[in-house]
């Protein structure tokens, strides 16, 4: 049966999409990105969480499981075994991957078209040498566009949707986007322009400027349809929480569907939806929170 949260909010009891990292570590340093400045102790999931992670999910009510959050998770020399995994556990659970595709393999690459991903997403902020130095700055665009030629090659006649991601942050040429755009079809990926964000107020180099002390509402429905798992197993609100000022519970303590219908959980998503209380912090500086009439 649903929840029924004040506001008339509906929600179901298991959450719809997971989003989990099996380790922290980001080796972009991106210009658009908080990352490089949270100063985080690196953490790897322990490989007995990871099982107990999988083992439980319940693949008749979990949509889609993304094992990226915040993070580069081809640094993980494990990465593609357990994606594997997840695929012989939860054979029709979505699969949705994001990557910088700066330290792809060829063998990633070939045992990734027969896990049958769902969507392979690229974040590729830059087309000439000198935005993607800009954009991100710790990578080596040469190596990266190689990695591209091959996704595209291996990935043909594949059913996984494939794109490049690019973000607009007011400071690229509209040149570029149009090159990347034609890139993406000879490659046959699919082209995705995303406006910036400033991450709830968390990137130094730019903000959104906003903040809205009467938030009610989420744009993305994250706090009733997904779950944000964290390396040592904390279950945070949101992607956009990267100093982690809000964590709900433990993975390592329990199962996913007693976090996600515990109270603290919905005492948390009712001082969104609700009108009369007083919304998280992170959600008043997010420029997906939205306010009611």
């Amino acid at each position: 049966m649903p929840l029924f949260l004040k506001g008339a909010i509906l929600m179901k009891n298991y959450p719809e999409f997971i989003e989990i990292q099996f380790h922290n570590k980001c080796n972009s340093n991106c210009l658009i990105c908080p990352y490089k400045d949270m100063n985080y102790k690196y953490e790897k999931m322990k490989d007995s969480l990871f099982y107990k992670f999988v083992n439980e999910l319940d693949f008749t009510r979990l949509k889609r499981i993304i094992p990226y959050l915040n993070n580069e998770p081809f640094l993980d020399s494990d990465f593609v075994n357990k994606v594997e995994y997840i695929r012989k556990k939860l054979p029709n659970v979505e699969i949705e991957i994001s990557t910088n595709a700066s330290v792809i393999s060829d063998d990633a690459i070939k045992r990734l078209t027969k896990i049958n991903l769902t969507e392979l997403r690229l974040s590729v902020f830059g087309f000439s040498d000198i935005t993607y130095k800009k954009m991100m700055p710790n990578l080596n665009k040469q190596i990266v566009f190689k990695n591209l030629e091959k996704i595209s090659k291996e990935f043909t006649g594949s059913s996984t949707i494939i794109s490049i991601v690019m973000i607009d942050n007011g400071d690229i040429n509209e040149i570029e986007f149009s090159n990347m755009e034609e890139l993406c079809k000879r490659l046959g990926f699919k082209f995705e322009r995303w406006g910036f964000l400033d991450r709830s107020n968390n990137v130094k180099y730019k903000s959104n400027n906003i903040f809205n002390n009467n938030v009610n509402d989420c744009e993305q429905n994250r706090p009733i349809e997904r779950m944000h798992i964290l390396a040592n197993g904390d279950v945070i609100l949101c992607c956009q929480d990267w100093k982690h000022t809000i964590v709900i519970g433990n993975i390592e303590d329990n199962t996913i569907e007693e976090i996600w219908n515990s109270q603290k959980y919905n005492e948390i998503r009712n001082s969104l939806y609700d009108k009369s209380k007083d919304s998280p912090t992170i959600c008043k500086y997010c420029k997906l929170g939205k306010s009611g009439e």
